[in-house]
């Protein structure tokens, strides 16, 4: 897929032009590994990991044709942009749960009510995905939870959502078929052992001690841990791979279909929105004095008297190649 497939907004091939967006540059595989490895890291590696997605979906929706970056990446930058998306989803998660509730107190119809928001729910995902990237966009929260103007761009296009949507419950899907071939997998070597210990329980267990019968049960224990765990391993490390993958593959769908809503132009956060951007046109930002150009994840900083408008890349960033094609 070459470069002008990537740029400007068009209504279809999100996948195919996340993948190509995500493996455009040599390396690509490292900053998944990276961020993998920062999944290991108690609730800042977290927070690391989705506010580097996040930055890098932020440049996509401005219409930067670039690959995540490899170099130079603000670990505290992005953890601050990962604390802004936490902070959307666990708002906006409350509210459905709140919704949820008062829909279960209805007479009568409250089952039927609880059910069809539940199938509603599902989709949900994706509102809120799309609610966290406003946030990271203008660099604050509020601009996250501004309802009528996300509920705004949604059913606008609800279908390219749908398109989305459809991607990730194919990626799930396959990774269910995989993990359930590595449980198989590890099962068939867990049941000569099973077997084993079951055959030796019900011949000896008549004439044991309680001693005894507590060292069979630890060396069972034992045996099946060390049976189970390389599978143990392989199921971690492909889990963190299916949730990295995921989560950098689907916030950059939703960066490329919010592209049609014209990001450059977008005034305050509480503004509405303007006119949607020409269908695969370039989205090109122009440099502008204030905010000052920002470095990967870099909180806008303002003062009252200011208006809050998009965090915008670097000057010339939509033209740069490579792997330092993000703002530094």
């Amino acid at each position: 897929m070459n470069d002008a497939d990537l740029e400007g907004f068009r209504p279809d091939r999100y996948f195919a032009r996340s993948w190509a967006l995500l493996t455009r540059d040599r390396g690509w595989i490292k900053p998944i590994l990276a961020m993998i490895a920062a999944t290991l890291v108690p609730i800042v590696g977290l927070l690391g990991v989705m506010g580097y997605v996040a930055e890098w979906a932020r440049l996509t929706a401005w219409g930067v044709t670039s690959s995540p970056k490899q170099k130079n990446v603000r670990v505290g930058a992005c953890i601050a942009s990962g604390w802004r998306v936490f902070v959307v989803t666990v708002v906006w998660s409350i509210a459905n749960s709140i919704i949820l509730g008062l829909l279960a107190m209805v007479p009568l119809f409250g089952p039927l009510l609880v059910f069809a928001w539940t199938i509603f729910s599902i989709a949900l995902g994706i509102m809120i995905m799309v609610a966290a990237l406003r946030a990271t966009i203008y660099q604050r929260i509020v601009a996250g939870l501004r309802v009528p103007t996300i509920w705004q761009m949604v059913r606008s296009d609800v279908a390219g959502l749908v398109r989305i949507f459809g991607m990730q419950m194919a990626g799930a899907a396959i990774f269910w078929v995989v993990s359930a071939l590595i449980m198989l997998l590890a099962l068939g070597t867990l049941i000569p052992q099973i077997v084993y210990f079951a055959d030796y329980v019900a011949e000896f267990d008549a004439i044991m001690s309680d001693s005894t019968r507590m060292a069979v049960f630890f060396e069972i224990v034992v045996t099946i841990l060390g049976a189970l765990g390389p599978w143990i391993v392989v199921g971690f490390v492909l889990s963190a791979a299916y949730s990295v993958v995921m989560m950098m593959l689907g916030y950059t769908a939703v960066a490329l279909w919010m592209r049609q809503f014209n990001v450059p132009a977008w005034g305050r956060e509480e503004d509405p929105l303007p006119g949607t951007a020409p269908t695969a046109q370039p989205a090109e930002p122009s440099p502008a004095p204030d905010p000052e150009p920002m470095g990967l994840a870099e909180p806008v900083e303002t003062t009252p008297e200011e208006a809050v408008t998009p965090a915008e890349p670097e000057p010339g960033e939509a033209e740069k190649d490579g792997e330092d094609q993000l703002p530094q």
